[in-house]
């Protein structure tokens, strides 16, 4: 289950938690409780399973199904270098074809590990899944998996857009969501108070709250900023809102929407990644 299909309150991309805490926790910065509490933000449960049908089971790691979030403790405790990516349809963010990457594809996530062994880098992707109760009890399930080579998680971070690329693009994002905002209330019956508070609810849901031992201005600026976008652009998926008044328009449309979805990825990955790289080199 993709995190766009869990309940609104729970908090989206915990890849981007766990890495950047992670970071804070091998660096001296914080506790493994500070970690454990950042990873409730996203699910009630969390467990690490195996991918069989890959090399991370035949490479030695001591995974056991099933196993919560001691297990995620255990796997970071080695790393050397941490990477979150955001991939999308079309997007892949610089990662090879892969069994990690497909599947990082289908949840939009995935942290890369650059661990102490030989084999190649160590891929965290999670996924979702609830019990039909109320409120439903959310569970995220990561998958480990290992890639065939050493990927260079350095490349990765830095091959992308600028800090100040990505803020200025932004800016003009938040000017492009502001209109698809009118078509969100024009022509349902939505009240403009439900509609405010939808989009705060999904803004929360979206901002990734990162330790403060290495925050900047402009990291909190990119993932406030991304956050608010996303929502927009959640809220217009869900209610299919069209953009425009033919269905080339509409095409246009529902590309300016990926377009954004894909811009806000890069900057909230960008603005982790830079917050994970100032942890490790202190």
């Amino acid at each position: 289950m993709k995190r766009s299909d869990i309940l609104p309150h729970i908090v989206a991309w915990p890849t981007c938690a766990l890495g950047a805490w992670a970071a804070a926790w091998l660096t001296g910065r914080c506790s493994p409780d500070d970690v454990i509490e950042a990873l409730a933000e996203s699910a009630d449960r969390h467990e690490v399973q195996s991918e069989q049908s890959t090399s991370a089971t035949e490479s030695g790691s001591n995974i056991h199904n099933g196993s919560g979030v001691l297990d995620l403790l255990g796997l970071l405790r080695s790393a050397r270098r941490l990477a979150v990516r955001l991939p999308s349809t079309g997007d892949p963010q610089g990662l090879p074809p892969n069994p990690a990457t497909s599947k990082a594809l289908i949840t939009g996530e995935v942290l890369l590990i650059d661990d102490s062994d030989t084999a190649g880098t160590l891929a965290l992707v999670p996924e979702f899944s609830t019990l039909g109760i109320d409120p439903p009890y959310v569970t995220c399930r990561w998958t480990v998996f290992r890639y065939a080579d050493r990927l260079d998680l350095d490349h990765l971070v830095s091959s992308g857009p600028s800090a100040g690329d990505l803020e200025y693009d932004l800016r003009q994002a938040v000017r492009d969501a502001a209109m698809i905002i009118g078509g969100l209330g024009g022509r349902r019956s939505l009240d403009a108070g439900d509609l405010r508070k939808e989009l705060a609810v999904l803004t929360a849901r979206h901002r990734v709250a990162l330790p403060p031992h290495a925050l900047d201005a402009r990291s909190t600026r990119l993932i406030d900023t991304a956050a608010q976008v996303e929502a927009i652009v959640d809220l217009a998926g869900a209610r299919r809102v069209e953009i425009g008044d033919s269905a080339g328009q509409w095409d246009s449309g529902d590309s300016a929407l990926r377009g954004l979805q894909t811009l806000t990825r890069t900057a909230r990955a960008a603005a982790v990644n830079h917050t994970i790289g100032e942890l490790l080199r202190r």
